[in-house]
């Protein structure tokens, strides 16, 4: 049956139902999901100039092949362009997918329609005046890797993710044992610790979290750690998780009602992804807050039969010793 693109830039023009059902034939991310998508639209975690979804299509209407591309100019934030074109910093470029995605693929039922999406990017990119196309955070190894290479696209080097395989353990305390002494004895420490130091624990729906706490907690900790804490920025981050509803839960760390750290985790069909995270280390005294969410963050992903977790990119000396593995990532440029 022959396939046919339809590109849409208003998203409340989007067919979300033939969206959504591609991507989750496909076991895209929650990255691709119409709900992510429409909060970024709403909400934009950086600058974008204009946006476009790509949406692949067979006589009937069912989808092929979907590819959300945003339109920035002086966006960079893994300094990925200054790496590798610093020649377009300041001009117009066309990438897929949003830099808050650290899950990068083309969701398609097949090669011709991951074909037709990319080629479709590859002219709106000539039609809107970009410098350049491209897609940022792709796994080395994947079949996107291979496809893209196939378009005349080249991948170079921009950082790691981390993911684990949960699927064969029966639950947190299993998964406990796996890990060798030293993690192990480390994060049963904090956990004494934060119970002695009166932490309470809560597991949040978006509309009943601190959502300005936790952009102020991120904020601190994106500034000290990476110089980056605009990555948050005020307001905007707030609105965006309000907009996320179900994919999300916010784990909140509270010493006698005062926030000191909190953990945004998205959801789809396979994954429980780790997403964000700030902390108050100088509150907590005697232990890291980071060790207590992530042990909760995996209860959590345990009881919602979960197979997959992920923990987006950087401190890898933290989640290599807790049994997340790396996947090389890439930006794929002309």
């Amino acid at each position: 049956m022959p396939l046919h693109v339809t590109i849409d830039s208003d998203i409340d023009r989007l067919d979300t139902g033939a969206w959504q059902q591609l991507v989750r034939a496909t076991g895209a991310p929650v990255f691709y999901s119409p709900v992510f998508l429409r909060a970024f639209d709403a909400f934009p975690l950086h600058s974008v100039e204009r946006s476009a979804h790509i949406l692949v299509r067979d006589g009937t209407g069912a989808a092929h092949a979907v590819l959300p591309v945003y339109l920035q100019q002086g966006v960079d934030p893994m300094g990925a362009l200054a790496a590798n074109r610093p020649e377009v910093l300041d001009r117009p470029i066309l990438l897929s997918h949003v830099w808050h995605c650290y899950e990068t693929v083309v969701p398609a039922l097949s090669a011709d329609a991951a074909h037709l999406a990319l080629g479709a990017m590859r002219d709106l990119a000539e039609e809107w005046g970009a410098a350049l196309h491209g897609v940022a955070n792709v796994g080395a190894d994947s079949d996107e890797a291979e496809l893209l290479g196939s378009t005349g696209l080249t991948g170079t080097y921009l950082d790691q993710s981390w993911s684990m395989d949960i699927s064969g353990l029966d639950g947190f305390e299993s998964y406990l044992m796996a890990l060798e002494g030293k993690p192990r004895r480390e994060l049963r420490r904090a956990v004494r610790r934060a119970e002695e130091a009166g932490v309470e624990i809560r597991v949040l729906a978006v509309e009943d979290a601190d959502l300005d706490g936790f952009v102020s907690l991120a904020r601190g900790t994106a500034g000290s750690k990476h110089d980056n804490a605009d990555y948050y920025l005020p307001g905007v981050f707030q609105g965006f998780l309000a907009s996320l509803g179900s994919c999300a839960r916010v784990t909140e760390l509270r010493i006698e009602g005062r926030l000191v750290g909190a953990l945004v985790s998205l959801v789809d069909g396979t994954r429980y992804h780790l997403w964000t995270i700030g902390a108050d280390y100088g509150a907590c005294e005697g232990f890291s807050p980071t060790y207590i969410l992530f042990g909760q963050a995996l209860k959590e992903a345990f009881d919602e039969g979960k197979p997959t977790v992920t923990a987006g990119r950087r401190n890898g000396w933290f989640k290599t010793r807790y049994g997340l593995r790396p996947t090389d990532l890439q930006i794929f440029l002309p």
